[in-house]
């Protein structure tokens, strides 16, 4: 079977495809933003991405693959005593061969750019595992329709572009309400990690299709065709189908495939009070969490109260997304910024006086600005409603006097609303 497979791999047509599904990898990889680089949580699910493109592409090519095979005439059960299924096998593994090596590539390259400064949480697996199991269920039952058709071009295309539009549709972890299926994710938060009981029943549903493909057609190449091969096809297929049916049972009841991680048992923190706390995996954010810090430190004496500490979302052992910490989103510290300026306007403004008026919402504005050092980055959209975001990212660069004037407007005293 060996020389089989160095035989389908040489005379595969991917072997020329190859460097454009490793160029494809590198640029979604790398085309979509940089900032998951340095954490190896958010490094894992970007090298997994590429999976939602490679996925279909490999369904089209085994699509193709196999109906070539059937196009030509080279029909199972007709003049070999090899059994069908390693010949069917040889094919889905060239194709799966070539798929899966243009994903490694990926996976190498995030490991490449994330080890010097993603410390000692060195990769998380279950996201790149994930990827992998996209990849081989695409290319499974891209050769299953293949094998049931002459078309060189129609049903490649079909399988593709069936592919990419159900995974757009479903194929995603599941957010607020949006369905999903949980075949792929677009980021990875440090505080979620792959649950391994979910990702073992989608392999074992991929596994399942895998050996679907292999008994599609007739299952030995045999002049004889006797009762024995047909109770062989018929064990073969059904089995193929139970352990399907079973897998996506058990997909059904596994529960969700990202779930919440223990709060760690030493985050790193900031120096000082207030202090900052993230998962280990943020470490390449703490310098500029420092500074926030300082900065928060130094806020006008007497005017505003600043609370203890602050943490990344998850850190202290509460839900996630509950509005109980800050996320650092695509590599942007401004988010911390303004959860941080949130809770001082909170702490400081009794609740007495609290109002959702613009004033307050532009003095939560100013405070993220100068706990952050600078105005709203372009990255960021939108803002508190009724401010200019502009205006206040200029103020900050002011003298301190001014901008005390302008917060001695905004700020009540004395417990004095107005």
């Amino acid at each position: 079977m060996s020389r089989a497979y160095r035989t389908e791999l040489r005379r595969s047509p991917l072997r020329w495809v190859f460097p454009v599904l490793v160029a494809v990898v590198l640029l979604v990889l790398f085309g979509r933003g940089r900032s998951w680089i340095g954490v190896w949580s958010q490094a894992s699910a970007a090298a997994q991405i590429p999976a939602f493109y490679l996925g279909p592409a490999m369904a089209g090519a085994a699509a193709w693959s196999a109906a070539a095979r059937r196009r030509a005439g080279v029909e199972v059960g007709l003049g070999a005593a090899r059994p069908s299924w390693r010949i069917e096998a040889v094919q889905v593994a060239a194709v799966l061969t070539y798929g899966l090596g243009a994903y490694l590539v990926g996976v190498l390259a995030a490991i490449a750019v994330t080890v010097r400064d993603g410390g000692p949480s060195f990769w998380w697996p279950g996201y790149v595992l994930l990827g992998a199991v996209l990849i081989t269920g695409c290319a499974a039952l891209g050769h299953l329709v293949g094998r049931r058709t002459r078309s060189l071009f129609a049903v490649p295309v079909v399988c593709t572009l069936g592919s990419l539009v159900f995974l757009g549709l479903v194929g995603f972890v599941p957010q607020g309400t949006s369905p999903g299926i949980g075949l792929a994710v677009l980021s990875g938060h440090p505080g979620r990690t792959v649950s391994a009981w979910p990702l073992i029943v989608r392999a074992a549903a991929a596994l399942s299709l895998v050996w679907l493909a292999m008994v599609a057609g007739r299952q030995v190449r045999t002049r004889t065709d006797g009762p024995e091969w047909r109770r062989a096809r018929s064990f073969g297929t059904a089995g193929g189908v139970l352990a399907l049916a079973g897998s996506l049972v058990l997909w059904a009841l596994a529960g969700p495939l990202v779930v919440q991680r223990s709060a760690p048992s030493r985050p790193l923190c900031t120096d000082g009070v207030p202090k900052i706390c993230v998962w280990p995996e943020s470490r390449r954010y703490l310098p500029e969490l420092q500074e926030m810090a300082g900065r928060a430190a130094a806020l006008p004496a007497g005017r505003f109260r600043v609370p203890a500490q602050f943490a990344e979302d998850g850190v202290d052992g509460r839900p996630l997304d509950g509005g109980n910490g800050f996320v650092l989103r695509e590599g942007e510290t401004w988010e911390a910024a303004t959860s941080m300026a949130i809770a001082t306007a909170e702490a400081t403004i009794p609740l007495s006086c609290r109002r959702a008026g613009a004033d307050q919402w532009e003095l939560i504005a100013w405070l993220t600005a100068r706990i952050a050092g600078h105005g709203a980055p372009v990255s960021v959209h939108g803002g508190p409603p009724g401010v200019d975001q502009e205006a206040v990212g200029r103020l900050v660069d002011q003298p301190e006097e001014a901008q005390l004037a302008w917060v001695n407007q905004r700020l009540p005293h004395g417990g004095e609303c107005a």
